[in-house]
């Protein structure tokens, strides 16, 4: 049996096993595919509006991480102007809620900023079916009392969509 090692497994001519080299390979390649990076850069981006407040979120949004510095876009350049003042502290705070030193820099731009956050979900379909007659009666015995002809009437209409949407 040429060219095979024990247990009739075939030997490289490295004389290795391939399960060594692949596992080798993807310890090698973990660094590369900057998760680390990528991890930090989602904690921050999670952490923004708790660490800056509803007002400043509202007005800049952290783009890019890259190395120790972060890109935020602004959506004025007053706000550009205030938020240079207020570096170091923006700084600071995210540091601490990260637990660690992630952003040493800030470079502020001008553009468009993008809110960050979990997508909205969306709206349940509403199950619309037809009122009894005795939620007819109801609705007339409710709004009866009411002079006004067209309140009157739009307050019928709200109460028989909402009705007509109860499960």
């Amino acid at each position: 049996m040429t060219g095979r090692g024990p247990g009739g497994r075939r030997k490289f001519s490295s004389g290795k096993d391939p399960a060594l080299k692949v596992d080798s390979i993807l310890s090698a390649s973990f660094p590369n595919l900057s998760i680390a990076a990528k991890l930090k850069e989602y904690k921050l981006l999670k952490a923004w509006k708790e660490c800056v407040g509803p007002n400043i979120a509202r007005r800049a949004a952290p783009t890019r991480l890259i190395g120790g510095t972060l890109h935020c876009a602004v959506s004025s350049s007053p706000w550009m102007t205030e938020l240079n003042y207020q570096k170091r502290e923006i700084i600071e705070r995210l540091n601490r809620t990260l637990g660690e030193s992630v952003v040493k820099e800030i470079i502020l731009k001008v553009g468009q900023v993008v809110q960050v956050g979990p997508p909205a979900p969306p709206p349940l379909p509403s199950i619309k079916r037809e009122l009894t007659g005795e939620e007819m009666k109801e609705i007339e015995e409710a709004t009866k009392g009411i002079k006004d002809k067209k309140l009157q009437d739009i307050l019928k209409r709200i109460m028989e969509k909402a009705k007509g949407e109860e499960g």
